[in-house]
């Protein structure tokens, strides 16, 4: 292979690297052909027959052209790829394909891009991905700096944070971090194990907040989506895949799901969900920079007029529709739309305030609103205690970024940004207990099996851009319609 390392073997590694590739890619890379050349072959040997070489077709497809001996449609392109500021370096090749005409189904395929210097890989898709993100999307800029900034400051700084960084750090750090993970989410303080260490209790709350407060972005499960949803890779993955890329309703408008029914980011939620319990902020800032934003505009014009490589305008209107409750996966059907969930981490908030003001009062003396001895007592050791610093450093950084994945939710579900202000708000500016509230009244997603009013959905959509823009003027146009 002349891009990658390692081949692809089998329909379900090529269909997950084609469909990651395409999350990878931004939207302002496409393809120009330069030469195409058709044929018809009217006798040639065909590659499914006995005395063909030891390519093969896949069982399905064999089925399918046994017994015709129709001619085939040879295909031969010559094509690069280019964005706003022309060619891209590496991204040339040739591509030659055998179409049945009875079907219109390919046949035979064969890829030939430009070699690269180094076989990157998807390590190289991955560099790009989040290069372009960054300088399409500025807004990321502010999670990536605050990343970098944080992994310094907690980490590696002296001087900044009380105590000292990861790499001097005394065994008493060390014994105090393995004494906090002993007390997880209050289970053995609570049932009074033997295991059960004697820590400050309000250093115990955070902590235990903190995990609580990570554990609530599982709500958002629905950001990525493998594409098999509920039901598994089934024989009729691929058909349903397919079919659930385009729904044309009858007034001809094209529905297209958000990005589409696949949505890989970068990092995957679930592996940074459980970093998070470990290295809280960490994991959360490189997801909130590298995931993959959705797609959302009342009418979706995926090319220009009259742009480089000769590219039309689609013939159809196509507007993004909500995502439906059968194209999520399961763990986001099950755990992530729970709205229990929202209600037990709450509830764990809860009792992490209470611990940290009133626990352990035979050691740490009354509760906080009767006498300061506890408040005294932390605010010492926040003086000299590294971890402690630390949680409190990421209780600024959760209560910063947990509203930034709010707006894509809603808008899966296909609501409008003018709706349900005062939710979305409270969910943003209101630390903890605003995103447990979310999760609990948050609407559902639609389901393709009950009726949907598009009609309502779109209009409400348009006349709410109509109104925000109106001020505009001549300024900015259409270019502001992916906001509602």
């Amino acid at each position: 292979d002349t891009q990658f390392s390692e081949p692809f073997d089998g329909k379900d590694k090529l269909a997950d690297h084609l469909l990651y590739v395409a999350d990878c890619l931004p939207d302002s890379f496409y393809y120009v052909v330069d030469e195409l050349s058709v044929g018809r072959s009217a006798n040639s040997r065909r590659r499914d027959e006995a005395s063909s070489p030891t390519f093969q077709l896949g069982r399905s497809r064999v089925a399918q052209v046994a017994g015709r001996r129709s001619p085939t449609i040879s295909i031969g392109a010559l094509w690069h790829i280019e964005n706003e500021f022309g060619p891209l370096p590496f991204a040339r090749g040739c591509s030659f394909f055998k179409v049945d005409p009875n079907t219109n189904l390919i046949v035979e395929a064969y890829d030939f891009p430009e070699p690269a210097v180094f076989k990157t890989g998807s390590t190289g898709l991955k560099i790009l991905s989040v290069a372009s993100k960054l300088v399409r999307e500025p807004k990321r800029w502010f999670p990536f700096l605050a990343w970098i900034t944080y992994v310094y400051i907690v980490f590696f700084s002296n001087g900044i944070l009380p105590g000292k960084d990861i790499f001097h750090s005394d065994p008493k750090t060390w014994a105090e971090v393995q004494d906090l993970s002993f007390n997880f989410m209050f289970i053995a303080p609570a049932t009074h194990m033997p295991t059960a260490a004697k820590l400050n209790p309000v250093l115990e709350g955070i902590f235990n907040g903190l995990l609580a407060w990570a554990f609530m972005f599982a709500g958002f499960l629905s950001d990525e989506r493998s594409g098999v949803g509920p039901y598994g890779k089934d024989v009729r993955y691929y058909e349903r895949m397919v079919l659930n890329q385009e729904q044309v309703l009858d007034n001809g408008i094209v529905l297209v799901p958000p990005v589409s029914i696949t949505k890989k980011n970068l990092i995957g939620l679930v592996p940074t969900i459980v970093g998070m319990q470990f290295l809280t902020c960490a994991f959360l800032l490189p997801y909130l920079f590298c995931r993959t934003s959705e797609r959302y505009s009342s009418e979706v014009d995926f090319f220009d007029n009259g742009g480089r490589g000769g590219r039309g305008q689609l013939d159809r209107p196509r507007r993004i529709r909500p995502l439906y409750r059968e194209e999520l996966d399961r763990p986001a059907l099950v755990l992530g739309e729970s709205k229990g969930l929202g209600v037990l981490l709450g509830a764990i908030g809860i009792f992490a305030l209470y611990w940290g003001f009133a626990g352990r009062p035979e050691d740490f003396g009354p509760p906080i609103w009767v006498s300061d001895k506890r408040a005294v007592e932390f605010m010492k050791l926040l003086d000299k205690d590294r971890v402690a610093a630390g949680f409190v450093v990421d209780l600024w950084v959760f209560g910063i970024f947990q509203g930034w994945l709010i707006d894509d939710d809603w808008k899966r579900r296909g609501r409008s940004m003018q709706e349900e202000k005062f939710l979305r708000n409270v969910a943003k500016f209101v630390p903890f207990f605003g995103l447990a509230s979310y999760l609990v009244f948050r609407p559902k997603y639609p389901s393709s099996k009950e009726g949907f009013d598009y009609e309502g959905f779109f209009n409400s959509r348009d006349r709410a851009r109509d109104r925000n823009n109106g001020g505009w003027g001549g300024f900015g146009g259409d270019r502001f319609r992916d906001r509602y």
